[in-house]
């Protein structure tokens, strides 16, 4: 399905009945990344997993102000209001936590809470860690548009080389396929950079003003991933009022597709903490 938003096309599966969920996928992936969670979440909820601009089958502008996380979470909002949703629960990985973080932060009377899935802070990435490696490196304006952009399929398999736990192969294959459609390698690479430009700025001033967000929180990461040595909960709580949540023993960056059930779980747990029906 397709919603016209902000003068974008948004696509989007909907599935279930009940309370309303939205979910926002990362990078390099589309909202397929949600199906293995969705029959169990379709149970309980009124699901909807929309694919980022730029990504996946949503309109993909030229424009690389386009791409800064505001804009982005009010395809977000704008979607919800399009479905008749005055107020839903929100849960994104990767760069659809992101997202998730800005759209919580400017309209937290919209959501119930929101669930960020292997981040932290990109103002507390930039400054503390080194890596990962690529969002330096997407930085490179003319280098990695052409690097990537002569094998985006290579590009995008070895970021998949990364799983603690091997993903399907075929969704693999529906993640590059998309990733080589005409307009996605530029539309990530304006994706990450606005990251740095634009939003990183924008939150570190916010920072500075004692602004927190004001809706609740739900960390997840993998237990094996990037953020095991990290103090996630601790990071969250110098920018967030309400931050609770747990590490996923086994598992790396790819929460909902290498652990699916255990991600259907802390759902439903947040949900409950919430007093979501």
């Amino acid at each position: 399905m397709f919603a016209e938003v902000n003068g974008l096309q948004i696509a989007y599966d909907k599935t279930g009945q009940g309370y309303p969920l939205l979910l926002i996928h990362g990078y390099p992936e589309t909202r397929r990344e949600w199906r293995k969670v969705t029959p169990a979440l379709a149970a309980r909820f009124t699901v909807v997993a929309m694919d980022q601009r730029g990504y996946g089958e949503s309109s993909k502008p030229a424009e690389e102000s386009a791409y800064d996380k505001r804009s982005s979470s009010q395809d977000a909002l704008a979607l919800a209001r399009h479905l008749g949703w005055d107020k839903f629960l929100l849960v994104g990985h990767d760069r659809g936590a992101r997202v998730s973080r800005r759209l919580a932060a400017d309209h937290p009377e919209a959501i119930n809470g929101a669930m960020l899935m292997d981040i932290t802070p990109m103002e507390y990435v930039y400054s503390h860690n080194p890596g990962p490696w690529h969002w330096y490196f997407m930085l490179q304006r003319g280098l990695a548009d052409e690097l990537i952009g002569r094998d985006p399929r290579f590009y995008a398999s070895h970021m998949f080389s990364r799983s603690h736990r091997p993903l399907d192969p075929d969704d693999v294959e529906h993640y590059i396929q998309s990733f080589c459609q005409p307009g996605a390698v530029a539309a990530t690479l304006a994706d990450y950079r606005t990251s740095y430009d634009v939003d990183r700025p924008r939150w570190e001033a916010e920072n500075k003003e004692g602004k927190k967000i004001k809706a609740p929180l739900y960390l997840l990461w993998g237990g094996n991933g990037g953020q095991r040595n990290v103090p996630v909960l601790d990071v969250w709580r110098e920018v967030a009022e309400d931050v609770r949540g747990e590490a996923v023993p086994d598992c790396s960056h790819w929460i909902p597709e290498e652990q699916p059930e255990v991600s259907v779980s802390h759902i439903f747990r947040f949900a409950d903490e919430l007093g979501i029906p």
